[in-house]
């Protein structure tokens, strides 16, 4: 069989879909990987045959759109914001997702660019499976409300859900219409959540149940929960994640660190960030393992008890840390549970807020919004995160986790399933 593997966003977004895309070519099939054009370099390195696909991350990420209007504290332009983004590259995102589509068997797509992903998929009348890396579906485990401090009741949750699915349709409508068009499609009169769920194919959900016990249950087969994913210790060291001897001594000739890293987000006050951290690690006598990511946070400092690198294997690093201080990313929250360390998420949007709250309600952590951290806040999550309690919890809730190599293959053998029933259903 012939995959197309499409993702847009960071690193963490883009590594499970490679993840995946391996296993599916361990197993004999053809993969090609489409992901941004500053994260072709990583998905490469794989081994995989790669090609950039919409916008720079990067490019996107320090954007006006993000940056301000998605930050924004007016709900309205928040979403109007997310309706644009949805959109934003569409054309020519969907003529290249189209072209590389023309003898594929199916396509495997994140939550971001779905709606190329149907689309195109309708032309080639090959099934669309959906890869989520956060619970994205009407639910009623948690929400988007959570950007607002809100932990609604299940049914208020599953409306929440159903209004923001429409609220994005409704923003949005005339534009996929026109891009429906170009391919010669007519106009779909419903959420594109709707629309994928209409077709029967099961929506991958990569990332564990052990967070969200209740979603199994109310999802079943529809929306499978395999666990999270991570990138096999073969393909670790092409993609540059090799261990340093320098930081191996660092670690090792002293006490257990506080890992802080924020990925592919860019703090917008990273002098005040930097000194809430440096004062709350003085206060309580700790040292800091600092992943300074795109934003560069943090480089420069001439401190003896904080280490700024660049990116790090989190799988060989985090376990020797004593927790994690992060953006609440989906790989983030992964690597930090798999370390069976406590995590504080300082979440920046998008999904974030949602992994914070599982963190939190876990036992394992805490959360509150970056543009919240001062060093108090920091010193206050931190002793919970550190104490013995919330440390054995975390070490605890690790040992649940589902494995990330039987994750992966639970996977892998779904989308061999839908495509094989798919062929079968629409031979000629």
């Amino acid at each position: 069989m012939k995959y197309v593997v499409a993702v847009n966003g960071s690193r963490g977004d883009v590594q499970p879909a490679v993840a995946l895309g391996i296993e599916l070519a361990g197993r004999g099939h053809t993969v090609t990987m489409l992901v941004p054009p500053d994260l072709t370099g990583f998905a490469a390195a794989t081994g995989l045959p790669t090609q950039p696909y919409g916008e720079s991350t990067r490019e996107v990420l320090v954007s006006e759109l993000v940056r301000d209007r998605m930050q924004s504290r007016n709900p309205v332009v928040r979403l109007r914001a997310v309706t644009e983004l949805s959109i934003r590259g569409g054309r020519s995102m969907q003529q290249h997702l189209l072209e590389a589509t023309e003898d594929a068997d199916a396509i495997i797509a994140g939550s971001v660019g779905q709606e190329r992903a149907h689309n195109v998929a309708r032309v080639r009348r090959i099934p669309h499976i959906p890869l989520h890396l956060c619970p994205l579906r009407r639910n009623g485990s948690t929400s988007l409300l959570t950007h607002f401090g809100i932990t609604a009741p299940a049914p208020v949750a599953r409306e929440s859900w159903r209004a923001v699915e429409w609220l994005l349709w409704c923003g949005g409508r005339s534009a996929e219409a026109t891009l429906a068009a170009e391919l010669g499609l007519t106009a779909v009169r419903a959420p594109f959540a709707t629309q994928i769920a209409a077709t029967g194919v099961p929506e991958i959900q990569a990332y564990d149940p052990v967070l969200f016990p209740q979603l199994p249950v109310e999802w079943r087969a529809r929306r499978p929960l395999v666990g999270f994913f991570t990138l096999p210790g073969a393909h670790r060291a092409g993609v540059g994640d090799l261990s340093d001897p320098d930081l191996d001594d660092w670690i090792t000739n002293g006490p257990e660190p506080v890992y802080v890293g924020f990925g592919s987000m860019m703090p917008t006050n990273t002098e005040h960030l930097a000194d809430a951290f440096r004062s709350a690690a003085e206060q309580m006598d700790l040292r800091l393992l600092v992943s300074g990511g795109w934003s560069g946070f943090m480089s420069g400092i001439d401190d003896d008890r904080v280490r700024v690198v660049g990116h790090i294997d989190h799988d060989a690093v985090l376990p020797r840390c004593a927790a994690a201080v992060h953006h609440g990313g989906a790989g983030s929250v992964a690597a930090g549970l798999r370390a069976g360390i406590p995590t504080v998420v300082t979440w920046v949007g998008a999904d974030q807020p949602i992994w914070g709250d599982a963190v939190a309600r876990s036992h394992v952590g805490s959360s509150f919004p970056m543009a919240r951290v001062d060093s108090a806040r920091l010193v206050a999550a931190l002793r919970h995160a550190l104490d013995e309690k919330t440390r054995r919890t975390a070490s605890d809730l690790s040992a649940r986790l589902v494995d990330p190599e039987h994750a992966v293959a639970a996977a892998a053998t779904i989308a061999e399933q839908v495509t094989d029933e798919w062929s079968r259903q629409h031979s000629v």
